[in-house]
């Protein structure tokens, strides 16, 4: 797990010029692992561009993802089976819904990370490509 932490990190831009692993550093943020059921959303009209988050005003492909209230708006996101398809796979939390909240798309049974893209097409394109379930990692602050 302290490698994945490392890898994580060093591909995040946190804290990678210098690794010094220890159990006590205070400095290095936990990364969490989940397997969670992942949407998207486009900006169909203006409301749905528009994120709930106070710091963000628009929704931005391969950067905004909506997430459940246990994940604070700014927390960094990284889903490996998007890399190279929606950005570079690391997403920050800036948006809410009533979907995500109840974990509607995966019945209760586990988060749902929903992901901004530009348009429909991608939507399609994205539904059809990728598998709904995918490990998703959350970098939380200590």
């Amino acid at each position: 797990m302290k490698l994945l932490n490392i890898i994580l990190m060093c591909f995040l831009g946190l804290s990678c010029s210098t690794v010094v692993v220890s159990e006590n550093t205070r400095d290095t943020p936990t990364i969490k692992e989940y397997k969670a059921r992942v949407t998207y959303y486009y900006p169909q009209s203006p409301y749905w561009s528009k994120v709930s988050c106070p710091k963000s005003k628009t929704a931005k492909e391969g950067i905004t993802i909506a997430a459940h209230p246990d994940f604070k708006y700014g927390t960094k996101i990284y889903i490996p089976e998007l890399k190279n398809t929606v950005g570079d796979g690391v997403f920050t939390v800036q948006d809410r819904g009533p979907a995500v909240t109840r974990k509607v798309a995966s019945r209760g049974r586990a988060y749902v990370f929903d992901v901004f893209v530009s348009s429909n097409a991608k939507l399609r394109h994205m539904t059809s490509l990728k598998p709904e379930y995918m490990k998703v990692y959350v970098v939380l602050d200590k």
